[in-house]
This record gives structure tokens, sequence and C-alpha cells, in this order.
């Protein structure tokens, strides 16, 4: 009898390890997507990981798939959704892990400060900076009274900033250093906002960041709960063949 798995994707090693996993005639894996990731995938969904967030919808999909194991690849700042699952998995005597890239790690050189949350970036951007900001357009008004900022968006469809110091930028990924050295030095800009998410996917503006001496505001990950920890998708299906 094939064991029955549920996989959270909220990043690309998310799906790399689903991917892995359906390959095996051993494994029955059931898929929840973070659709704020825009990864994109042809497995079957399952459901959305902010439905997740009801306890009582999660214990009523485990019971009813009869749910044996857990793997949670959700984006490294869902602490919310990582410790639902924790909690209803030691209810269920449910088998967890959960999967985390590791964290990027200044150089000795690099203008980094890390800050514990987007609310403490107004604090410390000089006056007079042109900031970048890659966390997404929630907590906005933060920054209604910067000089000007910028975010990017994907995809095609235009629409103007809610703040009159904001502009939107346009474009789809992947980005290249160049790219984004250039970027920067067509807006001039000063401070760039991001999120240590880890991974390659975003990285490019940090080295981008790091070759222009531009000062990065560098949001920390929140704590996490008890939850067991492995940082490579090796190590999860090396786990997973040894425990399940």
């Amino acid at each position: 009898m094939s064991v029955r798995i549920l996989i959270l994707i909220g990043t690309g090693e998310g799906l790399q390890i689903a991917d892995e996993l359906t390959r095996q005639n051993n494994y029955e894996v059931f898929i929840f997507l973070d659709k704020r990731s825009r990864i994109k995938t042809n497995f079957n969904i399952a459901g959305e990981i902010s439905s997740l967030k009801k306890e009582d919808f999660l214990l009523s999909f485990l019971q009813r798939n009869r749910i044996e194991s857990i793997i949670d690849a959700s984006h490294p700042f869902d602490k919310y959704t990582t410790e639902i699952c924790v909690k209803i998995a030691e209810l269920e005597n449910i088998k967890f892990r959960k999967f985390i890239r590791p964290s990027w790690k200044p150089k000795p050189n690099d203008n980094w400060i890390t800050i514990p949350a987007l609310s403490e970036a107004e604090k410390i951007i000089p006056n007079g900076s042109n900031v970048f900001i890659a966390t997404g357009r929630s907590g906005l008004e933060k920054f209604s009274k910067l000089t000007s900022f910028y975010i990017r968006r994907l995809g095609d469809r235009i629409e103007q900033c809610s703040l009159k110091n904001g502009e939107l930028i346009y474009g789809d990924p992947p980005f290249s250093i160049e790219h984004e050295i250039s970027l920067f030095e067509c807006l001039n800009i000063d401070v760039l906002i991001i999120k240590n998410v880890g991974g390659n996917g975003s990285f490019a503006k940090v080295e981008a960041a790091r070759a222009m001496n531009i000062l990065v505001l560098m949001i920390d990950r929140p704590q996490r709960s008890n939850a067991l920890v492995i940082s490579s998708v090796f190590e999860i299906l090396k786990w997973v063949d040894t425990n399940l």
C-alpha cells in the first residue's frame, strides 16, 4: 500500500520534492499550492495553502484522505501555516518535516542592515533616498513619507501605485544581475528592501546591490516553532525514504 503524503508548495524546491515523489509508485502525493508564489505546475492540485490556515479544514482533509506525512515547503515567511501544520500533525500523530532553504549571508563588505520586520525600514532609510521595495505591495502605507520608491510587478497588467511617491515597474523573471544593475542605475536606487527568502530566484537584486554598494535592508525570517527543519531537497527525500 502506498504512503499518503501531503506536500505544501510555496517554493521551487517544493515542486522538486513533489516531482521526485510522484515518480515513485510507493507514494500517493497530495499537493497544496501557494498561488502567490506564481509557481506553474501540471500536478493535480488538491487545494490552496491559504485554506490550511483554518485548523478544522486541515484536520478534516488529513483524516478524510488518511494522510500519513506532511512535508511543508511553504514560503520561508509563512510562519502561520507551519505552526498550524505542526500542531495538527502532533495531535494526529502524523510525521512532519519542514523544508526551508538556507538564508542569504552577507559578505564582509556588504552594506546590509538586518531588520525584524518591514515596519522597521522607514526608521532607517536616509532622507531623500530612492528605494526599491522587493517585498510586494503589502504595507506600502508605511512608506508614504519617502521621497520615492519603486516596486516590481510581474505580468503585463498595468496599474498605478496607490501612493503618489511610488511607481510600479513591470517585468517578467528571470532577472540577471546585469539587468538589475541597469535598472538600479536607471532609477538611481540608494536602498533595497528585501526579505531573506534564500535561494536563487531573487538573489540577483542582492548581488546588484552588492556590486553597487547599495544599502540593503534585509528583513529577517520570522522565529519558528519547534518544527523539524531540513534544508536540502536531497535530505528531505532521504528522510522520506528512511522514515515512511
